[in-house]
């Protein structure tokens, strides 16, 4: 392949032209592969467009880093692995295309290893019978015998040059097709890097265990390892992982690489066997440090799960929240960050303190959360999280009426407006950023559908997007495609915290399923957040259930005293709560004992 492509002029015989390229890589971008993967496509159409200018072999990590991602002049290729963890992961997703909708397309488009620069090519249709028809050419006489000796020699290099031709050819489809039957191959940061470089702790996997010793039982135990792996590869988990081990790795060898000036590490193992009524799957995690073991499953499953990918996927996923919000990782690491003071606590750090905030809403967790934002974007002026972190701050201070912030009401929707969008020019793709975008576009009354359709395509099993999105749909009259959101949302979530029970005790009472709306909102845990005990309240005396109506009706005028004077249209305005759910509201709420005006 030419440093640089050429044009439909110029391109040589049996090479494809710019234009054919370009047509090919929208094919791949617009599949199912690339469609929910903004970060891979904007990489892709890079490196490719470079490509054809002519750039591929002058392509280095920081120019991506700095181009496609937005990072800053300063950014460091050898100990941050953003860039080299994208490409393992646009390789992955290329193979996936040619094995799966692009089995046909005879141009390829691919990333090859230790270069960013792309490869292009056609693959012929049937080199076996392009080698048969090329010997019985060559066994053929030449047809006449007054040849010259120069015509002869010219000949017979072209011959030569023909024949070397098909022996790449046939070994360029051998190595295709030994990778769409491979495993993914991926690029992961080391041990080292993830220690140094990710400001997160590395989870490292362990190859699952075959305890039975059957082919069958093999293959699900490399592809549950596989699956857990991608799974565990994203940016907003709370751990990030590492370069895989081998079998053979002992918790031993793991805890002589930790340090232990360095955060926990840590390991999960795996196993699978056979057992009377179909496989059963176990999983643990542990800190590479001492071996304390923080987490354990067993999964007895179906023996249809052997070739089922549904399941797979399932329990593999199921495995994965270890490295989820509110997760046995979230909570090894939340447990550390409670002992350090604020002066050293890093943006990675706040976030934690979000999501431990977002278990309750309780505002006094809201201003320690607020303050360490603040904090976060003048130690950390460029990581979008700690603006992010700082938008959603704001803009809950503006829905939940919390008076601790430096602006309150409409100044503080405008602080977090700016905030946000400062988040986003930093990293658009992150997910804090986005989550803190469509927020503030709600709150704002402005339209929230477009940012919030993209979120849902860019993370379709983010827990965090499913609730916000749902909720936003059932306070604004969508409760047919909300409802599946929050239930899907609260299925994703190792233990839910108080807004995914507020918002699933919302949807069934804007349709009148009283019982259930007193079920959920019974599990909403918060004890110092008004609207829990406002939807609890409504739900009870609509439910015939007085004597909790009373319970949460007392909570909430201790807590919001103003509800009796200013009534509920600040709260439904902010809100943007429709008609149908609005006199629900009021209605549970009048039953309950409060007078509303």
């Amino acid at each position: 392949m030419p440093e640089e492509l050429k044009d439909a002029a110029s391109a040589p015989a049996g090479q494809p032209t710019a234009a054919d390229i370009r047509a090919q890589l929208e094919r791949i971008l617009g599949s199912r592969c690339f469609e929910q993967a903004v970060r891979s496509s904007k990489f892709l159409r890079f490196v490719v467009e470079q490509t054809l200018a002519g750039q591929g072999e002058r392509l280095k990590g920081y120019t991506i880093a700095v181009e496609v991602f937005g990072r800053p002049t300063d950014f460091d290729a050898q100990t941050d692995p953003l860039v080299r963890v994208e490409a393992g992961r646009v390789r992955r997703r290329l193979v996936e295309y040619y094995a799966g909708e692009g089995k046909l397309d005879t141009l390829r488009i691919e990333l090859p290893r230790g270069s960013y620069a792309v490869a292009c090519g056609y693959v012929a249709e049937s080199p076996l019978r392009l080698a048969a028809v090329s010997a019985s050419e060559g066994a053929q006489p030449s047809g006449s015998a007054a040849l010259s000796t120069s015509r002869r020699r010219r000949q017979l290099r072209n011959r030569l040059i023909a024949a070397l031709m098909l022996l790449v050819l046939v070994a360029l489809v051998a190595l295709v097709v030994q990778q769409w039957n491979a495993p993914p191959t991926r690029d992961y940061p080391t041990f080292a890097e993830a220690l140094a470089g990710q400001g997160k702790p590395p989870i490292m996997v362990l190859p699952f265990e075959d305890l039975s010793s059957q082919a069958n039982l093999r293959t699900l135990a490399d592809t549950l390892t596989e699956e857990i792996l991608l799974l565990l590869d994203e940016p907003e988990l709370f751990a990030v992982a590492t370069e895989p081990r081998a079998a053979n790795t002992t918790l031993a060898d793991l805890q002589a690489r930790v340090s232990d000036t360095v955060g926990a590490a840590y390991v999960l193992t795996g196993s699978v066997r056979d057992t009377t009524e179909g496989v059963r799957v176990t999983a643990r995690l542990v800190v590479a440090a001492t071996g304390t073991q923080i987490w354990g499953a067993a999964f007895d499953e179906a023996r249809r799960i052997q070739t089922s990918p549904a399941d797979q996927e399932r329990v593999a996923r199921e495995i994965a929240l270890v490295a989820n919000p509110f997760g046995p990782i979230f909570e090894a690491e939340l447990e550390r960050v409670q002992r350090l003071p604020l002066e050293q606590l890093r943006t990675r750090d706040c976030v934690l303190k979000y999501y431990d905030y977002r278990r309750t809403l309780d505002p006094a967790l809201h201003s320690a959360t607020f303050a360490c934002f603040e904090q976060a974007t003048t130690r950390e002026p460029a990581l979008a999280d700690a603006w992010a972190g700082l938008a959603l701050g704001f803009a809950d201070g503006f829905a939940y009426g919390y008076g601790a912030l430096p602006a309150e009401g409409a100044a503080a929707l405008d602080q977090a407006r700016e905030a946000a969008r400062t988040a986003m020019d930093i990293d658009g793709d992150n997910l804090f950023a986005n989550l803190a975008f469509v927020r503030v576009q709600f709150f704002s009354g402005a339209e929230f559908q477009p940012a919030a359709e993209r979120l849902l395509r860019s993370h379709p099993n983010s827990p965090e997007v499913l609730l916000l999105v749902g909720t936003m749909l059932v306070l604004t009259e969508d409760s047919t495609r909300g409802q599946p959101m929050l239930d899907r949302s609260i299925e994703l979530t190792s233990k839910p915290p108080a807004g995914y029970y507020a918002a699933q005790a919302l949807a069934d009472l804007r349709a009148q399923r009283f019982d259930d709306a007193v079920a959920a909102a019974l599990k909403i845990d918060s004890p110092n957040w008004h609207l829990g005990h406002m939807i609890l309240a409504a739900a009870a005396a609509l439910a015939g259930r007085p004597e909790v109506a009373e319970r949460a009706r007392l909570r909430l005028v201790e807590l919001y005293p103003q509800i009796d004077e200013a009534g509920l249209s600040t709260v439904f305005e902010r809100w943007r709560i429709e008609p149908v759910l609005r006199d629900e509201l009021q209605r549970g709420l009048s039953a309950a004992g409060l007078n509303l005006p």
